[in-house]
């Protein structure tokens, strides 16, 4: 769900959904008791509660403290607190981050790509809030940056957390020391087909850090990849130049009443299939390719995949491998 962002842009006056109850949802909460009220409401909010929302359910500052003493409120940031226990979900960290960095704060870097499942979630939590803000305390286990301003398209809601775009997060990662963590995220969101090139090149033209990063796999993106015919005539030069057996294009495969056709055919069945998408990214697509390997096992051919890109920039290792495949076959049968 796309969020708005006045509530971020303005930092004041807007009802912001982590730090604010609902009215009608707090007149129900204090209509029950005290702490099932407190039960109820962080139940709904990852176990963590901040000091106006405690007050909100009708807490002073005594009962606070008593609770406290009590040990059913733990202090985990400077008026922001753990209810029942102290130790939080990764959500709830999360969660607490964003209430002590403030309404403009968003998961962004890597927080935000584990979110958006482009990366593996990581200890330290990422947070970018803008630069107006007038006072933001740094606390241990956040990696804080700031920024001038959020655009409505920079920020969206993930599991009810605000965090940064793909777009926006590409771009972030994209201007930081982890190039392997970009290429990684890049990576999997077009995986997931994720990648919004409009929004990329929105990053982009606004001059971030990491453009020319970002522009350079939007250029390598939007390649068209290579006809069938293509791919065959440099194969065929591949195999030529490093010496290999001219192998069969487009040989015929049936396994039981399937049938198909497998791009080259090599001396002792080494099997070698090319791939012209762009990436091996859309599930169905990798799939199918791992159905028709299998398929070629079961037909007795030994299968290899390689991508357009490998061919034209690793040629020489492509034919290492397939010209061992020959011989290590050729010598079993």
């Amino acid at each position: 769900m796309r969020c708005t962002v006045e509530w971020i842009c303005a930092d004041a006056g807007a009802e912001h959904p982590l730090f604010d109850i609902d009215p009608a949802e707090r007149d129900q909460l204090r209509a029950l008791s005290s702490d099932k009220g407190l039960a109820v409401a962080a139940a709904a909010r990852d176990g963590v509660l901040t000091h106006p929302q405690l007050v909100a359910l009708g807490l002073g500052s005594s009962a606070i403290g008593r609770r406290i003493e009590r040990k059913l409120l733990f202090p985990r940031h400077r008026g922001i607190y753990a209810v029942g226990r102290f130790d939080l979900t990764p959500r709830g960290r999360l969660r607490a981050a964003l209430l002590h960095c403030g309404r403009s704060a968003v998961l962004s870097h890597r927080s935000a790509a584990a979110q958006h499942d482009l990366l593996a979630p990581r200890g330290r939590i990422t947070i970018t809030v803008t630069q107006n803000r007038r006072r933001t305390s740094r606390a241990s286990g956040i990696d804080l940056h700031f920024t001038r301003l959020w655009l409505p398209s920079d920020v969206v809601w993930v599991g009810g957390l605000p965090c940064t775009s793909v777009a926006r997060t590409l771009a972030d990662l994209a201007g930081g020391p982890e190039e392997r963590a970009f290429s990684k995220a890049w990576n999997s969101a077009d995986g997931e087909l994720l990648l919004d090139v409009g929004a990329l090149e929105e990053q982009v033209v606004r001059g971030r850090a990491g453009a020319g990063r970002v522009r350079s796999r939007l250029r390598e993106y939007e390649a068209v990849p290579p006809t069938e015919s293509e791919l065959e005539e440099v194969f065929y030069a591949l195999a030529d130049d490093h010496e290999l057996p001219r192998p069969i294009c487009q040989f015929p495969l049936a396994v039981g009443n399937r049938a198909g056709r497998i791009d080259f055919v090599f001396p002792a069945g080494v099997a070698v299939e090319l791939d012209s998408r762009r990436w091996h990214a859309v599930q169905a697509a990798q799939d199918a390719d791992r159905e028709k390997d299998m398929a070629l096992r079961e037909a007795g051919f030994d299968p290899h995949r390689y991508g357009w890109k490998q061919v034209v920039t690793q040629g020489p290792r492509v034919a290492r491998l397939i010209s061992a495949a020959i011989a290590a076959r050729s010598v079993r049968h």
